[in-house]
């Protein structure tokens, strides 16, 4: 059944033509979509800031629905799947070094728990994911951990659902935004030089990145994150990165 979950997911994210993704900046948010143009590539279709409105507060989420479900009709209609992050103050990450030989069916309850002390909540207040870091020495696995408080999290669901729209994963920023730059056509010198509603992105394969990957180096795309997050071209990257989430 497991194996069959997974089929399915990898199907409909193929298939997928549109993905969007939301991304707070300061008092604002970035709603950025997505169309799949070819196999290979997206391109931008939505690149908006979303203001709250005179007597709405940003902790407010009640015009932020709105401002999705408006969004969403000029693209035909609801059910749109939305990748989002969290502001930095209602998450946690960290990381865990488990023994290699630990299953991993028993990393879920000591991710839990870690993310629990970190909030300073109980276990079944937590919201939380976790994947395995690529590399590991074989004597330990690292597993990258993100949370938030499971009130912050049914807060957001119950916004996205209000506006028609489908709440489908949260991560951090950073994370986001990695992705968002290595699928990024001209890599380094785009996110730079060009304009957020011109971008145009690689998507992945099985096998990686179509085309050739990211000509940059690694401690260049982390320069041109760190010059740009505070930026609103910052949480446009952010939000694409999300959105090319759903293709993976």
């Amino acid at each position: 059944m497991q194996e069959l979950a997974h089929w399915w997911r990898r199907l409909t994210s193929r298939s997928a033509r549109q993905a969007w993704g939301l991304a707070p900046h300061g008092m604002a948010w970035a709603l950025v979509g997505l169309t799949r143009q070819s196999h290979g590539l997206a391109k931008v279709h939505t690149s908006v800031s979303l203001q709250a409105p005179t007597g709405f507060g940003f902790a407010d989420l009640a015009w932020l629905s709105q401002a999705l479900r408006h969004n969403g009709r000029l693209r035909g209609g609801a059910r749109h799947r939305l990748n989002m992050a969290l502001p930095a103050a209602h998450l946690q990450e960290g990381v865990i070094d488990f023994p290699a030989q630990m299953p991993q069916e028993d990393w879920v309850y000591e991710v839990q728990l870690e993310v629990s002390q970190a909030l300073q909540l109980s276990p079944d207040e937590v919201n939380f994911d976790f994947e395995p870091a690529p590399l590991t020495d074989g004597l330990v696995q690292r597993v990258h951990w993100i949370g938030c408080a499971q009130a912050h999290m049914v807060d957001f669901k119950d916004c996205t659902r209000a506006a028609g729209w489908r709440l489908a994963a949260v991560e951090s920023e950073a994370q986001a935004a990695q992705r968002g730059v290595r699928a990024l056509q001209g890599g380094v010198s785009s996110l730079l030089t060009q304009a957020p509603q011109d971008w145009q992105f690689r998507l992945a394969t099985p096998t990686g990145l179509t085309g050739e990957g990211s000509p940059d180096s690694d401690d260049a795309i982390d320069e041109a994150i760190r010059q740009v997050l505070s930026t609103p071209t910052g949480s446009r990257l952010v939000a694409s990165g999300l959105a090319l989430k759903a293709w993976q």
